[in-house]
């Protein structure tokens, strides 16, 4: 079993400060992220269910997400008295464009007070970090732990968002650590914990549904391997408590949800009905399983039947600078390569190299949970045939360094090398994260060549989610002469709310230069989504939007930019000799002479 360091009172209040200190300077990093940076693809749609959850009591819009964060994000716009429009609720994204709409610039301020709201999920992730670290290898882990979360850069990402990952994130870790401590030594207390901690996760994300059977095997497990309790309950009171977790669990979710309808029959659902088409069982068997009552709230489950219903959407995805049908199951292996902090990774490889070799204590029980937590997300979500985004994996991370924390035990036993191999992975990480920041969204570590090179390898929510429009408005600001622009932005904002007057880099609305691709002259701002072909409805800024898939903007890639918005939106300020060189590379005729002079004068209405 693990060693427990007992910290000295006289220590005890530094540590106290060392906490504080860490944890307020996570949390200041992700509020001014949240302050600066434009809303993102999911962020609307997200606040605006959850404002109308409030208003209304209904969860038919976004079940896709379960309530919690969404509903987290509505409370202080609720107070702001925000305006939407319900008049497409509840089809789609549509409310999250007319709440932006509706809002018009004050949706930056709505936007950012809901995220204000989300920040403690991710100061409540590192201070589990912390807690665990510390219960099982000590204060110096404890505190290695907390500093990799705290400037880890994909924590800094998400932490400040409306969105369900860090939600997800959070609490997940949360709900494994109450369970961990039932497990050491179960008690009514530690079970009714666990089952309110394991209803908040499930209220977060779908994800964690997996638990409902991966928690009964560790128990099984625990119980069976040695070492063992030394005054064990017996199998039948720690079932009963199981029971309990189980119990309480379900009813955080009828609560979360207002105790909506729960207990209809399972093949009321989309869900229910191809788990009873496809299981290979006979008649009797599948009539009873058709009728089994469901004690979950009718829009939870049908929650999941949204999901299902959009997984079977043919779609594709991207690795490497390749894109193909479908997902691949290796994708989120790569992801977390090139995502994650290198000294993170070393940290991680180093703990697994001490833990093979025996050579610091530990508790072998705790790290197959720590593993079996991580393989259990990278599962679920591979298996559930989930769109490739990184985001999926966020939950991974703090199991990931609560274990890499582990080589802080080098600091108490005084062992030098690992004292310093620890300090090297430590500072890397954090330098590594401080270089990227404010744009923690795009980064990529030294083995990617960093943002700059990112998408060569990943694109959509791991690099461009719309949220450096703020920043290309601050670029323009400093350079007036980039007029008249030509920019394809990937978001969900008319870059008109911000005062960003444009047309679209092709002049594809004229039928004198439809079909002939290729840049034209002038300034021109691309989103690295566009660039990189992923399909998108770019507004025109004419009021509209156009439809823009496959290579259309790709030939950007043959230019220099002359300037980056973030690490999202490339600037190129384009001469007539670059655009014959280009067309020439691309087999194009020379420019033609648009029919409307407009096309390329960079004017929009308004």
């Amino acid at each position: 079993m693990h060693n427990r360091v007992s910290p000295s009172p006289s220590r005890g209040p530094w540590r106290i400060f060392g906490v504080c200190l860490l944890l307020g300077i996570h949390g200041g990093l992700l509020g001014w992220s949240a302050a600066h940076q434009s809303p993102t693809i999911d962020e609307p749609v997200r606040l605006t269910s959850g404002v109308r959850r409030l208003r209304e009591g209904r969860f038919d819009l976004d079940r896709g997400n379960p309530p919690l964060v969404g509903t987290l994000a509505a409370l202080p716009v609720l107070l702001a008295d925000s305006s939407v429009d319900w008049a497409t609720a509840p089809s789609g994204f549509f409310p999250g464009d007319n709440f932006m709409a509706a809002s018009g610039s004050r949706a930056f301020w709505l936007i950012t007070l809901g995220r204000m709201a989300c920040i403690p999920l991710s100061i409540l992730a590192g201070f589990v970090c912390y807690r665990w670290a510390c219960e099982l290898y000590g204060a110096a882990s404890g505190f290695l732990a907390l500093t990799l979360w705290c400037f880890c850069p994909n924590a800094i990402a998400h932490g400040q968002l409306i969105t369900a990952d860090m939600g997800a994130t959070a609490l997940g870790l949360l709900a494994f650590y109450a369970y961990w401590k039932w497990l050491q030594r179960p008690s009514l207390a530690r079970s009714v914990l666990a089952g309110m901690a394991l209803g908040l996760a499930e209220l977060a994300k779908f994800v964690w549904v997996f638990l409902y059977l991966l928690w009964p095997v560790l128990w099984i497990l625990w119980r069976l391997l040695p070492p063992r309790r030394t005054a064990q309950r017996s199998w039948w009171a720690e079932a009963g408590h199981g029971l309990i977790i189980v119990a309480l669990s379900l009813y955080v979710i009828n609560l979360g949800y207002l105790l909506e309808t729960p207990f209809r029959s399972f093949e009321r659902f989309q869900v229910g009905k191809t788990a009873i088409e496809q299981a290979p069982v006979g008649p009797r068997i599948a009539g009873w399983a058709a009728a089994v009552q469901v004690p979950l709230p009718s829009d939870y489950v049908g929650g999941i039947d949204d999901i299902h219903q959009a997984l079977r959407g043919q779609r594709s995805s991207y690795l490497f600078g390749q894109w193909q049908p479908g997902g691949r199951w290796y994708y989120y292996l790569c992801a977390l390569v090139l995502k994650v902090p290198l000294g993170t990774l070393s940290l991680f490889a180093l703990a697994c190299g001490v833990s093979l070799a025996g050579s610091y204590a530990r508790d072998w029980k705790t790290d197959s949970l720590m593993l079996l937590a991580m393989a259990g997300v990278l599962c679920f979500v591979i298996c559930a045939n989930a769109p490739n985004f990184f985001r999926y994996v966020l939950p991974v991370l703090p199991f990931g360094i609560v274990w890499a924390s582990k080589v802080g035990q080098a600091f108490g036993r005084g062992h030098r090398v690992m004292i310093v191999l620890a300090a090297l992975g430590g500072t890397w990480s954090v330098l590594s994260s401080l270089l990227v920041y404010p744009h923690s969204l795009s980064y990529f570590n030294e083995l990617a060549g960093g943002p700059v090179h990112g998408h060569a390898y990943l694109v959509d929510s791991d690099i461009d989610w719309g949220q450096d429009l703020l920043y290309l408005k601050a670029w323009l600001a400093k350079h007036p002469e980039a007029k008249p622009l030509h920019l394809a932005y990937f978001g969900c904002v008319d870059p008109r709310l911000v005062g960003i007057e444009y047309s679209l880099p092709l002049p594809r609305d004229d039928p004198g230069v439809a079909g002939s691709f290729g840049p034209v002259p002038g300034w021109h701002a691309v989103s690295v989504n566009v660039l990189r072909g992923l399909p998108w409805n770019i507004p025109t800024g004419r009021g509209g939007n156009q439809w823009v898939a496959g290579s259309e903007y790709q030939e950007f890639l043959r230019l220099r930019p002359a300037g980056m918005a973030g690490y999202s939106i490339y600037i190129y300020h384009i001469t007539p000799d670059e655009v014959s060189a280009v067309r020439r590379q691309l087999g194009l005729p020379p420019v033609p002479a648009p029919r409307h002079s407009s096309a390329l004068s960079g004017s929009s209405a308004s």
